[in-house]
């Protein structure tokens, strides 16, 4: 049985039009105009119409399947793979993981619409500020971004997790990854850390304001700092001679929040589809598997060859640079006291009289504590358990607090 033809809309229009013409009631020339059609094109579709009725203002491919169609199985395939497997990736991404993973060459706008009209994939969203674009630094390791990005980044259904990142600006690669529960200094000097020791010390780190950086508090409810007293991360960069450069908004740093971006769009599906869920696992495939294949992909070539990174000095240990200094007194029997907690003094051969000296006590990046002393050098030293009942004494009141209740 033989299928009911159909028309559009546009078909009916354009009939009833050129049939005015075939009966020479309606010039050509008029015709065109109500069409929108050139002359040329009205007498060739009079001539279809004379020779094959209404079929004559159908185009001659319609009811066929082009030639450089994708077979249908083929459709089917890619939009199980993306329900089943990658149904949080974007298109890009999901584009390069068919090629690589299912061995499915297709092209991205392909896939997109797809995709789109099976309503899957992203949202699109769209921006529309005008900025200019700042050019990228001429050599690898001359400015280096240092981020965090608070995200779910586990999954809807675990803590939110923080990525501190360090990327270079000239070519655009993530050099290291970590993942914590929220940024802090000693997170950031552990970043640093694997960067220098892997690449060396940059000219420069672009950074944002946070207090972990800079000084921001003035005063109000919190104790004075002045804009002249250097933070403890200050004071690490200028002994390595890193220049830090503050960025007064987030849009400054366009490029280093539009990596954090293209993370949060690719990061957290293979998270998701690898079944990571601790930060140490998410660590170990971020700086193992992920940025390996991001910088592939997305990395570009710096203008100039020549590395800007410079060689850390021989001898030189990390651990006592990257680190908060606090000047500490002894006391009689050699202990000392940090952030309300004491610690004991250790004899050992090199040790000296400590008791009423100063000590440089040390909060290394990885939460150990260490003193050092000018004459005898580092001096171990043990964490003293607080007394029971030591910090809960009781204070006198300027007042009957019961007189007050009673009023």
């Amino acid at each position: 049985m033989s299928q009911p033809v159909t028309y559009s809309e546009q078909d009916m229009k354009r009939y009833s039009v050129i049939q005015q013409t075939v009966v020479a009631a309606l010039s050509s020339t008029v015709a065109a105009k109500m069409l929108g059609l050139s002359r040329r094109q009205v007498f060739r579709l009079k001539a279809s119409v004379r020779r094959h009725g209404a079929d004559g203002v159908r185009h001659g491919n319609h009811g066929h399947t082009p030639a450089n169609a994708k077979p249908l199985h083929l459709k089917q395939r890619v939009i199980r793979i993306y329900r089943k497997h990658c149904f949080d990736f974007n298109f890009a991404h999901f584009t390069e993981t068919l090629a690589e993973e299912f061995a499915i060459s297709l092209s991205r706008e392909t896939v997109r619409c797809w995709l789109r009209a099976e309503g899957l994939g992203p949202k699109p969203h769209h921006t529309h500020h005008h900025r200019r674009r700042r050019e990228r630094k001429a050599q690898f390791g001359t400015m280096l971004f240092l981020d965090g990005s608070p995200h779910l980044w586990l999954g809807p259904d675990l803590p939110k997790l923080t990525l501190i990142l360090s990327t270079d600006d000239a070519t655009g690669i993530p050099l290291y990854g970590l993942f914590v529960p929220q940024e802090t200094r000693d997170a950031c000097f552990t970043v640093l850390y694997h960067v220098f020791r892997r690449y060396g010390l940059p000219n420069s780190l672009y950074l944002d304001k946070a207090s972990q950086f800079t000084t921001t508090r003035h005063g109000g409810t919190h104790r004075f700092q002045r804009d002249d007293e250097p933070t403890a991360f200050e004071i690490a960069m200028d002994r390595l001679a890193v220049q830090l450069i503050f960025a007064l908004t987030p849009q400054a740093r366009g490029r280093g929040e539009r990596i954090n971006g293209s993370f949060q769009g690719r990061l957290v599906a293979e998270l998701r589809r690898a079944g990571i869920k601790t930060a140490a696992a998410a660590t170990d495939y971020l700086n193992r598997v992920f940025i390996p294949k991001y910088a592939k992909r997305f990395g570009v070539k710096p203008r100039s060859p020549a590395s800007a990174f410079r060689k850390l000095p021989p001898g030189m240990d990390m651990h006592t640079i990257l680190c908060a200094h606090h000047c500490r007194n002894v006391e009689k029997d050699n202990p000392i006291s940090l952030h309300g907690i004491r610690y004991q003094l250790l004899p050992s051969r090199r040790t000296t009289r400590l008791a009423a000296t100063h000590v440089d006590v040390q909060e290394w990046f990885d939460g150990s504590v260490h003193a050092s002393h000018p004459r005898a050098g580092e001096v171990p030293l043990r964490r003293l358990h607080a007394q029971p009942g030591a910090a809960q004494t009781n204070r006198s009141m300027p007042y009957d607090v019961s007189a007050l209740q009673r009023v």
